[in-house]
């Protein structure tokens, strides 16, 4: 692209400038702002009768307003209002010097080019105005040397490569080894000595390279540019620049080669400039930029304007004192072009006065559910509002797409009254703001970095968006640009309908506790990564102890890769194990997933335990993690091109994730480290007795761990302003019982028989609540373990583990106090260690929940003990009707419940593996059930497991259940179960209701392979054969009901419903053995 301009510098003149309270009480009076384009630089002029067209009554109430190029970076409070532009009234019309998009300027002697990164128009409002600002004539003359030359300056600027999909950097297509690129200037007439060539460029090899440059096929000169280093890391491409004198000509072709040593090699250029040197005393009418001081002489037959940091403009009438960086335009009256396209502007972001926690910045195509979001937080307590991206543009960038507009917007917000406390950007945002690429929407742009060459320098971030203080912004690349947040940040990424949907469903499922009952927001579980002398594993080893140390309330699962067995095929490795365990941990619940290690944009390990076509092998799941991934690239949201890992996590329906803390780009590990210390200490730190949202989390976390642009990539993927679903309620255990001595103890023993009692308080007063009732789950882990890797990448490492329990049992809480009953087993550690108490309660009133841990000593023998020689009672329970006589079933799946009751209370512990509680199927290795176990009505009597008999056979299979009493009493019940029909898959039964029905019709499907990942095919048909309908659907270990399929009548998908009975057809195939089965019927729509 080639334009004519003669460019100026920027200077901040904050003087005049339009205040933005009165702007609100003249736009309420019908005196509108419009926004209007412009391209190039030059003077312009608006007309009295546009004027009047326009609903003002003459040009004294009209003010221009707008600024350079983009939004400067760095926030000032004069940014935050409309700056109104110098014009000056000639005649019955309004002039004013406005320039273009991008900008050049006079930087030690040079010319410099700045490209406007997010568009090539610029606009700028015009708008009431109390007051013109004036352009003034110039009064007393100058006198000095005379202006010894001026430059017009044409531009070029590639954009077409964006070499490393990152940053702000663009450059032309690539020039191979002894390609050449050619470009065109034009001649400017009346120019006057040699023009100036400049050309920025860029080389991409591992050897030095080389550029030639021509000029009209004459060689004008060449340029060296570094070598790159062969790393993977490594700085992928120098830039250079290069300058020189043409001799004049009336055209000009200029070509460009590259040559290296390395065959791979490739040159790029970023921009050219073309500078024609004109005298001051005979250049024609144009606009000028001067390069070096010196008096402006008064010319006849021009109206000349010195422009001097733009908002400051000077109509010559007298000789002037230029300076380096000024701008002279000389123009004709007559030739001055008239303002058009003018579009009225929407102002609401600058009026709403509502004092929002939480800003919703979105794009028009995901408003609906943007607004629903809104609607869903409002209704929760937090104060939210929800604007576009077009809103912001208009009220805060003059109607440009830059986005800066959105941070001085928040500033705006956030110096009002201080109540805002998270953004989030709910749309993919990307680096390609002109679209130049394709690919994904960039529906909600984000920020991205100076540097485009370094991988591990350059990032995109929505950080930027929450430097509000005054003088925050500037975000140099270094230690020293660091900035603090001062609010929350989060994006959901967004690119259409279906996946906002997604994503708000999440969240108010989420909030509502709907399907969230349940001990796993007590669990967390720390994933990681092999090799590397064992650093992915100390790191979580150490984030994990802070965690026990500090918050021993919660339960640790450790994922360590090196201690599950791995196959290697091929030179290639592979651990089933680990990707079991690690599927299993999320089928049961965490409250959050915490991954060290190596990885990329879709996968975890190079092991790959996780990939993202994982997920779809996942069960859906109301226990949705947060996931904490310090690893690289997981996080890249930012692509047009690559789904990244995250956002599959995030947007897959009803299982995945809730939010992700995740990096975008390569990451050091001892970054990541410092950063995912900063959450682990911030995580569950309270704020007025309440944890904190994940916005407030998010802020920590990052303010404690600056360093530089290494760690600028990580961003919170998910709403900010939610919570974990961690229980609010402390539940504590003060009182510790001997039952047998009658007396307060501080010790467990084996054998002894003691009682706890607690209570339920509120963790900011203290205070004991008296009137909850409700539910208690109590546990007692004994000592932690050792445990050693496997040592397949690394040397062989131990860790603690604490995976010994002793008890599990459930109670009532009444009047905010509870009361458990519990033995210990004979069999633990005789040597004293530090045991955990855990209490976790499900309150009946407005879905509280309460939690807490108590840490005591375990060790010894309690003398005192009563004998006991008998062994437990068993009783095994069929189906959900719990029959006692084991039914014939159709299935090779069948629920069970197993009761158990002993005056010594049940062994659960894993001290000894041959004590445990085992069921066994056929011949099949015994299936250990301790953890399933339960102690019932806060006693240690008597006790319950609810399972699953699975893998069971066509035919008859045998049963055994075996357990173990405290006292070290074993007891044993055999038993069968016949298995007929299950050789394939059966519908057993379809239920159709409503039926007849004006709206809907819901199924309700029995079959007999649950567990399996079945697929399911319903299709509706007239009574004259034709498909009115039809929907398929997947389910992943499928319950042995399936009852979400539904068919509204009036449905887009369904073909000309209309009164009277339909046919429909079922068919359920199973994806183990491709069997399948059908199952038909009538719908009468009335």
């Amino acid at each position: 692209m080639l334009k004519s301009i003669r460019f100026y510098t920027f200077s901040l003149c904050f003087f005049c400038l339009f205040f933005a309270e009165h702007t609100w009480t003249l736009a309420q009076q019908n005196q509108a702002f419009f926004k209007f384009p412009i391209i190039d630089a030059g003077v312009y002029k608006i007309t009295a009768q546009q004027a009047q067209s326009l609903g003002y009554s003459n040009l004294d109430a009209i003010g221009i307003y707008g600024t350079p190029g983009m939004l400067p970076q760095k926030l000032d409070s004069l940014d935050l209002k409309f700056r109104q532009i110098p014009t000056k009234r000639i005649g019955n019309d309004l002039y004013f010097f406005l320039t273009g998009p991008h900008q050049i300027t006079v930087n030690d002697g040079n010319f410099d080019f700045q490209v406007h990164h997010y568009s090539d128009t610029l606009f700028y409002l015009l708008g009431p105005a109390e007051k013109h600002l004036e352009i003034p004539d110039s009064t007393v003359p100058a006198s000095g040397p005379e202006l010894p030359r001026l430059f017009g300056i044409q531009f070029i600027k590639w954009e077409e490569t964006n070499l490393l999909t990152s940053g702000r950097s663009w450059y032309s297509r690539p020039i191979f080894n002894r390609d050449r690129i050619s470009f065109n200037f034009s001649a400017l007439q009346g120019a006057n000595g040699s023009p100036e060539l400049t050309l920025k460029v860029m080389g991409q090899s591992l050897s030095e390279g080389r550029m030639e440059f021509f000029h009209n096929n004459t060689l004008v000169g060449n340029l060296s540019i570094a070598s790159i280093p062969n790393s993977q890391y490594g700085i992928k491409g120098r830039e250079n620049t290069f300058r020189t004198n043409l001799s004049p000509s009336p055209n000009y072709n200029i070509q460009a080669n590259f040559n290296s040593g390395d065959v791979n090699g490739t040159g790029y250029l970023s921009h050219g400039l073309l500078a024609f040197p004109f005298s001051p005393s005979s250049a024609p009418s144009g606009k000028y930029l001067i390069r070096e001081s010196g008096v402006v002489p008064k010319r006849t037959g021009f109206q000349q304007w010195l422009v001097r940091g733009f908002y400051k403009v000077t109509s010559i009438e007298n000789p002037v004192l230029a300076q380096s960086g000024d701008q002279l335009l000389l123009f004709n009256l007559q030739n001055i072009p008239t303002i058009s396209n003018l579009e009225r502007i929407d102002l609401k972001a600058r009026t709403e006065r509502d004092n929002p926690q939480l800003i919703i910045i979105t794009s028009s195509s995901l408003l609906s559910q943007a607004n629903r979001l809104a609607s869903h937080k409002n209704q929760i307590g937090i104060r939210t509002q929800v604007y576009t991206v077009s809103q912001l543009y208009e009220a805060f960038a003059y109607g440009n797409k830059d986005i800066t507009a959105f941070r001085n917007f928040l500033a705006f917000q956030y110096h009002q009254n201080r109540a805002l406390k998270n953004v989030l950007f709910f749309g993919k945002g990307t680096f390609d703001y002109k679209g130049i690429l394709g690919g994904r929407p960039n529906l909600v742009p984000t920020y991205s970095s100076r540097n485009s060459l370094d991988p591990l320098s350059t990032f995109s971030s929505d950080d930027y968006f929450g430097f509000l203080d005054f003088g925050q912004g500037e975000w140099a690349e270094n230690t020293t640009g660091d900035e603090l947040l001062q609010v929350g940040v989060g994006r959901i990424p967004a690119t259409n309908f279906q996946e906002a949907r997604e994503a708000v469903n999440k969240i108010i499922s989420y909030e509502s506790m709907l399907g969230m009952e349940g001990t796993w927001k007590r669990r967390l579980a720390f994933f990681a990564d092999d090799g590397d002398n064992n650093i992915h594993l100390n790191d979580a080893e150490s984030h994990a102890n802070f965690i026990q140390e500090n918050h021993p309330e919660f339960e640790i699962v450790k994922l360590y890769l090196d201690r599950f067995e791995q196959e290697r095929n091929n030179n290639i490795q592979r651990s089933p194990e680990a990707r079991d365990a690690l599927q299993s941990t999320i089928k049961e619940g965490v409250l959050f997933l915490n991954y060290i290690g190596h990885g990329n944009e879709t996968t975890l390990t190079a092991e790959r335990v996780f990939t993202v076509s994982d997920i779809n092998d996942w069960p859906e799941n109301t226990f949705l993690p947060l996931f904490i991934t310090a690893t690289c690239e997981f996080g890249r949201q930012d692509s047009p091109f690559i789904r990244s890992g995250a956002e599959d996590l995030l947007f897959a329906p009803r299982k995945g994730a809730i939010g992700l803390l995740t990096t975008g780009r390569p990451v050091f590990s001892s970054l990541n480290f410092s950063l995912n210390k900063a959450f682990i200490e911030a995580v569950f730190q309270r704020e007025n007795g309440s944890f904190q949202d994940l916005g407030s989390i998010f802020k920590s976390t990052k303010n404690n761990s600056l360093n530089g642009p290494f760690n600028r990539n990580f961003s919170l993927i998910g709403d900010p302003s939610l919570r974990l679903a961690v229980p609010e309620l402390k539940a504590d255990a003060p009182e510790i019982w001997d039952i047998r001595l009658e007396m307060e103890t501080d010790t467990l023993k084996a054998l002894q028989q003691v009682q706890i009692k607690g209570k339920i308080i509120e963790p900011l007063t203290g205070a004991h609540l008296i009137n909850t009732k409700g539910e208690f789950i109590l546990s007692l882990f004994d000592r932690p373990n050792k445990v050693k890797t496997l040592g397949d990448e690394s040397s062989e490492v131990e860790f603690w583990e604490e995976n010994n329990l002793l008890f599990q049992g459930i109670g009532k809480v009444n009047d905010g106090e509870f009361i458990a009953d519990l033995i210990l087993p004979g069999n633990i550690e005789m040597e004293h260690g530090i045991g955990t108490l855990r209490i976790f309660a499900e309150l009946e009133s407005k879905n509280e929940e309460a939690f807490g841990a108590k840490r005591l000593i375990i060790g010894g023998m309690d003398p005192n003990q009563p004998e006991d020689l008998e062994g437990p009672k068993i009783r095994l329970l069929f189906g959900e009707n719990l029959e006692l006589t084991a039914p014939i079933i159709p299935s090779r799946t069948y629920p069970v419940k197993i009761q158990l009751e002993d005056e010594s209370g049940i062994n659960i512990s894993g001290s000894d593996p041959n004590q445990g509680i085992n069921l066994q199927i056929n011949n099949d290795p015994p299936i250990l059930l301790n953890r399933h176990f339960f102690a019932l009505d806060g006693s240690f009597k008597k006790g319950e497991i609810i399972t699953d008999l699975t893998n069971l056979q066509e035919g008859l299979n045998s049963l055994k259940i075996s357990a173990w009493d405290n006292s070290g009493n074993k007891s044993e019940l055999n038993s069968s179960i016949e298995v007929r029909g299950s050789l394939k898959i059966q519908i057993l039964h379809a239920l159709t209701y409503p039926n007849p029905a004006n709206e809907l019709s819901k199924f309700r499907i029995l079959h007999n392979r649950p567990g399996e990942n079945l697929l399911l095919t319903f299709e509706v048909y007239s009574v004259m054969g034709e498909t009115i309908f039809n929907i398929s659907k997947r389910y992943v270990e499928a319950e042995n009901i399936l009852e979400d399929l539904e068919w509204i009548f009036f449905h887009t998908k369904t073909k000309n419903p209309t009164k009277g009975t339909y046919i429909y057809k079922l068919q359920l195939r199973s994806e183990v053995d491709g069997t399948s089965d059908s199952w038909s019927g009538k719908i009468i729509i009335q």
